[in-house]
């Protein structure tokens, strides 16, 4: 969503709830919409005239007559095929890219392998994809829009920090905009999954959740009456920075530490190897460890599944949110985890139900930014859409 809905006139309000039943209702038809928004049929079928010219419609059937008889009315969804967007995830080592029909359909995905390049070097490998979906997606207006998921801190079009790759120079909002002459927004991963279960998965009828991200860092998405929270500078949801008593057994004293250094998937995989005395160690490797019941492995997962749960319960407490999502590769790959992050939340009282966010549908944070850059292009910014589970062609 965007930080503020702009003022817009009274017509193109009207013009945008009625393409917002569209999105949301199809298939519908225009009594329905009239029913829904309240409106006389005269003043539904001029505004939604004006929708259908500017091409966000497509008929798909015919409805049912009401039982005072009558003409059968026409069915109407939304054109996914009027354009496309592209969605960019750049992880610590690997780039995610996504193009998707204004319904959400999935198009095309591309995981590239990026290795240490710098973030030069990952541009043109982002410039390659969008370049190829521009050659090869068929549409009616092309390119509608480009998202980007930044794992670090976003303020509105500015990256304000990137722990994990070094943006200082780059300025992504400026650069896509001039080079592809698209609207270009950028968002935090962790905030992309709280949009895409708000948008896409069974938060829909939710307005208040959160979800918390576990990769390299730990972030919060903060979902509040429906709208992204940002706070001030887009700093808000930082939970990875949050400190936490740790124990030095050789000082017998506690300290303060931040908890990603020892929640977060990196900080477990490299605490491991480090007890285990390995070079290194993937996901793969530690659940293969879990799998042999390693004593070195549990004692690492155990602090893991206490501190995590104890951030988690905090976050409840300080948003009172009515769900909490929990998006995180390596607690799905191993269930007993999760579970027992879950028996913990509740041994301490929280409210809310913890669910895990399924990375069945792909990367969350793809289909999040999908749903923000579809908002923008729009003209939806601050309205509630909702969509399906993507197809993919």
């Amino acid at each position: 969503m965007a930080k503020a809905v702009k003022r817009e006139s009274f017509h193109q309000r009207n013009l945008n709830l009625v393409l917002q039943q569209v999105i949301n209702g199809a298939p519908i038809s225009r009594i329905d919409i009239a029913r829904n928004l309240k409106m006389n049929k005269s003043s539904i079928t001029t505004l939604y005239n004006e929708v259908e010219q500017q091409g966000y419609l497509k008929e798909i059937g015919i409805g049912s007559a009401s039982k005072s008889g009558g003409r059968k009315p026409i069915l109407v969804a939304l054109n996914e095929k009027y354009g496309y967007t592209i969605s960019v995830d750049l992880g610590y080592r690997h780039l995610h890219v996504m193009t998707n029909y204004l319904d959400g359909t999935i198009v095309g995905y591309a995981r590239i392998e990026t290795g240490p390049r710098n973030i030069t070097a990952i541009m043109k490998l982002i410039d390659q994809q969008i370049d190829q979906a521009i050659a090869t997606v068929t549409s009616e207006h092309g390119l509608l829009g480009i998202a980007f998921s930044i794992h670090g801190i976003v303020d509105q079009t500015q990256i304000i920090n990137s722990p994990f790759l070094n943006m200082a120079d780059v300025d992504l909002y400026q650069r896509y905009t001039d080079k592809y002459r698209v609207p270009v927004v950028l968002e935090n991963e962790a905030n992309l999954s709280a949009v895409f279960e708000r948008d896409f998965n069974d938060a829909q009828q939710k307005n208040n959740i959160i979800c918390v991200s576990i990769h390299k860092g730990i972030g919060a998405g903060i979902i509040l009456n429906r709208q992204l929270y940002h706070g001030y500078k887009g700093a808000a949801g930082e939970i990875g920075r949050s400190l936490m008593f740790s124990t030095d057994p050789q000082k017998n004293q506690y300290d303060y530490d931040k908890v990603e250094n020892f929640c977060s998937e990196d900080a477990i995989l490299n605490t491991v190897a480090q007890q285990k005395q390995l070079s290194q160690l993937t996901r793969e490797d530690l659940v293969q460890l879990v799998a042999k019941d390693d004593q070195v492995v549990q004692n690492v997962l155990d602090l893991f599944i206490t501190s995590i749960a104890r951030i988690i319960f905090n976050a409840s407490v300080s948003f009172a949110p009515e769900d909490i999502y929990l998006n995180s590769p390596l607690v799905e790959t191993l269930p007993a985890t999760f579970k027992a992050i879950k028996a913990t939340t509740s041994e301490l009282g929280m409210i809310p139900q913890l669910h895990l966010t399924a990375q069945r549908y792909g990367y969350v944070t793809l289909l999040g930014a999908c749903s923000l850059i579809t908002h923008h292009v729009l003209g939806l910014d601050g309205y509630d859409l909702r969509f399906t589970t993507p197809a993919q062609t």
